[in-house]
């Protein structure tokens, strides 16, 4: 990215605004805290004209302060942000009109691959990611005197690290103005972090009334919720049928219609069935060249009404003239962690209810409005209130580069928003360490640095560098811009033939990378592609499984062709994974390139493991270790083959007992009778708190430490005899917990112990004749435990079950002897046995 213009003094600039936005009327308690504090949280709903006045107040601010303020003259620049490209270049032309300048003169903006702004320029529209990289590059921010972080509330990854990375800034620099605005009532959290140890910020609440609003919904059988989600049209279709009532139901009083969707392929699908249609349609995204964007966003004077179709970029910041009526898909698309597979995933769900609110303001701005929900009134109110942070559901592996390169390993001290999740920024940053960007403390390497300096995802930034090596840096560029991009094209190779030589993120890519490229690329064509691929994600290389469509990734995943159009090729690299309709395990790839396997394993040279490995099976008196040397690419097997036993050393048998034993537990023994028994009283003891007696049920014990020997050497373990070393000596087993117990009537009965997987409270049992019992005023115990008796009939039948002698011979006996009496009557049964 070039560096940023700093003039040292720009010219005389005006400070005339328009005053017929609502977002006026908070200029003068804008202006008064900047005077106070140097900083303020402004909240005020879309449609206020916040974006469009807000910097111009804080530019007036600025010249007043400055030491040429008597000519008008400022001393630093006013940098604003915008979520989105689309909206950056469209605020940053509406002010200029507004101020009577030429967009890239007084008022600018830098976006991804497109830049307007001369050493004239005062305010400066710019992505979150553009000042990220000037922040790293620049903490001090020279030349600037401002910034304003809008749209806050939305809380993209990128916006929060800004903020708190200012926020720190603000200490140091305390001339450096700092202006957030949020459309949420979160502005008060915001203005809690800006306004650091001097006390909050000040909060400039701008309220503004909205037209009224006719909200109309779907009915349950024309609910989004029951689109056929195995379809592609589903949702485009939907919409258009929406839009066509909408366009009948509000044709008396007019206006254009703005139709939210989800995606960028649903836009150009709605609005080319809606043109099919003789209906005036366009689809608006931030994929748009700037000239197109522009002409949608200018708005129309041909007395013909028109539909928009838009993804969330026309949510907020950007405003469609002459809305009137919205119609909502009430469906975002979001990135999502997928935690079992290791990957982020684009998925579409329900939008949050404030992201609807938002969307049915646009219809309300220049008179009443109508807006039509495709979702039931009671699936709206079921729907998330806010839609949560981006930091809690995305990769965060270039966010941890960031602030390892800022200084702040993991967000140590940074006041983010909110927290880094653990076990996201744990995956993440193993991921860096993987690649060799950040060190075991979490600070970045001058890798690390490096890779941070490419405005992409650390891994693709890695891959560039790497596929340089061997590939032509015009080719890398231009793959690394695809990618970049994000866009889901079903044909990587041939997206990359199409980027233009004077494409500006390719340039970009190409100037980034030119230091590490190499001077005599052996690698071109289709193989210079796949080998790019391959080094930005050597974990999505793939391998057939068998004969099936069915692929296996270096990384473990398991995934499937979409639509079961799986190539001839037994190696891939994906480059696009979703999730499967239906919830199935395995990703579905959407862009997939064939890769040879010596070029695979020449990008993936650190997955590759050539290595012996050993495990141990039951069976037999003692067991048998197998050993076999195998050869992976990550998951991906390549080749194994049987080895000796033998041949391994000590240490890796006997882990490969150890592990077997974790697998399959200890009841993968051979146990005798006696030793299962013993372990069962053993275990029992332990149970009940018995002093010295260890806990045999698991496989990481004392125990395991005897046998293991045994077991390695291929004999078989005396399980008895090891069961007894674990005995304590001045506490014998055979006295705390016999084997039997003699009774009154001298009858000797087995004692049956709990299995040692059981619950601890469940009793030892001894099932014997009722008579057997006679003169046993009460239960014994062992361990403290009462053992609970099973008392027979003569024909030894259940009669009774209990713990407690003493109660059953003063209760339940009576009834007991009133019926064996009967069915027995040669046996002898007293009264008071």
């Amino acid at each position: 990215m070039p560096p940023p213009l700093r003039p040292s003094i720009s010219p005389a600039v005006t400070l005339n605004c328009v005053t017929d936005l609502p977002f006026a009327a908070g200029r003068t308690a804008l202006l008064d805290a900047l005077r106070t504090r140097g900083t303020a949280v402004v909240q005020a709903p879309p449609g206020t004209g916040k974006t469009t006045l807000a910097p111009q107040y804080v530019l007036e601010h600025v010249a007043e302060t400055s030491p040429g303020r008597v000519s008008g003259r400022v001393s630093g620049r006013v940098i604003v942000t915008q979520p989105r490209r689309v909206a950056a270049r469209g605020s940053a032309a509406r002010i200029a009109t507004l101020r009577g300048s030429v967009l890239g003169n007084e008022v600018g903006y830098t976006v991804r691959g497109d830049r307007k702004v001369t050493t004239d320029t005062v305010i400066e529209m710019v992505t979150p990611g553009v000042l990220l990289r000037r922040l790293l590059a620049d903490p001090d921010l020279d030349g600037v005197a401002a910034v304003v972080i809008d749209e806050i509330h939305e809380r993209h990854l990128e916006s929060d690290l800004v903020f708190a990375m200012l926020a720190q800034v603000r200490e140091l620099r305390d001339d450096l103005i700092v202006v957030a605005m949020s459309a949420t009532v979160e502005a008060s959290h915001f203005a809690a972090l800006l306004g650091g140890v001097d006390g909050t910020a000040p909060l400039v609440d701008v309220p503004s009334p909205i037209h009224p609003l006719d909200i109309r919904y779907a009915d349950s059988a024309s609910s989004m919720t029951n689109r056929d989600r195995r379809s592609r049209r589903a949702v485009a279709d939907m919409v258009e049928t929406t839009v066509r009532r909408a366009l009948d139901e509000t044709a008396a009083t007019g206006g254009d219609v703005l139709a939210f969707v989800p995606t960028i392929r649903d836009t150009e699908s709605v609005a080319a069935a809606l043109s099919s249609r003789g209906i005036t349609a366009s689809a608006l995204h931030g994929r748009l060249s700037a000239a197109e964007q522009s002409r949608i966003v200018g708005g129309h004077d041909d007395g013909r009404r028109r539909v928009v179709v838009a993804t969330d970029v026309a949510e907020s910041s950007l405003t469609v003239p002459g809305v009137r009526v919205v119609v909502d898909s009430c469906l975002a698309r979001v990135s999502r962690r997928d935690t079992t597979r290791d990957m982020s995933v684009l998925v579409t769900e329900t939008a949050s209810q404030a992201s609807c609110t938002q969307r049915a303001g646009r219809a309300g701005r220049e008179g009443p409005g109508t807006v039509y929900r495709c979702i039931t009134a009671e699936q709206f109110v079921k729907a998330p209130a806010y839609a949560p942070p981006a930091v809690t559901t995305s990769d965060l592996t270039s966010a941890l580069l960031d602030v390892a390169c800022w200084g702040s390993p993991r967000g140590a001290d940074l006041p983010l928003p909110d927290p880094f999740p653990t076990t996201a920024a744990e995956a993440a940053e193993r991921t860096l360490r993987s690649i060799g960007a950040v060190d075991d403390q979490g600070f970045a390497t001058e890798t690390g640095r490096q890779l941070a300096a490419i405005p992409t995802d650390p891994r693709i930034a890695r891959g560039g560098h790497e596929a340089c090596r061997r590939v032509d840096v015009r080719t890398v560029a231009a793959v690394l811009s695809v990618l970049d991009d994000g866009a889901r094209v079903p044909d990587l190779t041939a997206a990359v033939r199409a980027v233009r030589p004077q494409d500006p993120v390719a340039r970009r890519f190409q100037r980034l990378l030119s230091p590490t490229a190499t001077v005599t690329p052996d690698l071109s064509g289709d193989d210079a592609v796949a080998y790019t691929l391959a080094c930005a994600f050597p974990g999505l290389i793939a391998r057939r499984v068998d004969d099936s469509s069915r692929y296996l990734t270096a990384s473990g995943t398991g995934v499937v062709w979409r639509d079961g159009r799986a190539p001839s090729s037994e190696w891939i690299v994906v480059a696009d994974l979703g999730r499967t309709p239906g919830g199935a395990t395995d990703a579905q790839v959407h862009t997939a390139v064939p890769v040879s396997p010596d070029l695979a394993f020449a990008a993936a040279a650190p997955l590759l493991t050539d290595e012996v490995t050993c495990t141990w099976l039951p069976g037999g008196v003692a067991g048998k270790l197998q050993a076999r040397r195998v050869r992976c690419l990550g998951a991906i097997e390549l080749s194994s083959t049987p080895v000796p036993a033998k041949d391994v050393s000590g240490d890796d048998r006997v882990a490969a007992v150890r592990s077997g034993l974790q697998v399959h537990g200890l009841d993968a023994l051979e146990w005798s009778a006696h030793a299962r028994d013993l372990r069962r009283r053993i275990q029992y003891l332990h149970n009940h708190g018995v002093p010295g007696y260890p806990d045999v049920r698991h496989s990481d014990g004392e125990f395991v430490d005897f046998v293991v020997p045994d077991l390695t050497a291929g004999r078989r373990p005396d399980l008895a005899g090891l069961l007894r070393g674990l005995i304590p000596w001045d506490q014998p087993v055979d006295e705390l917990a016999p084997e039997s117990l003699t009774l009154p009537g001298g009858r000797t009965v087995r004692i049956t112990y709990p299995e040692s997987d059981a619950a601890p409270d469940t009793p030892a049992v001894v099932a014997t004749k009722l008579q057997d019992c006679f003169g046993l005023r009460h239960s014994p115990e062992i361990a403290g435990r009462r053992i609970q008796f099973h008392l027979l009939s003569p024909a030894r039948r259940p009669v009774a079950i209990t713990d407690d002698l003493g109660g059953f011979w003063d209760g339940a006996y009576r009834g007991v002897r009133r019926d064996l009496r009967g069915r027995y009557p040669k046996h002898s049964w007293p009264e008071n046995p």
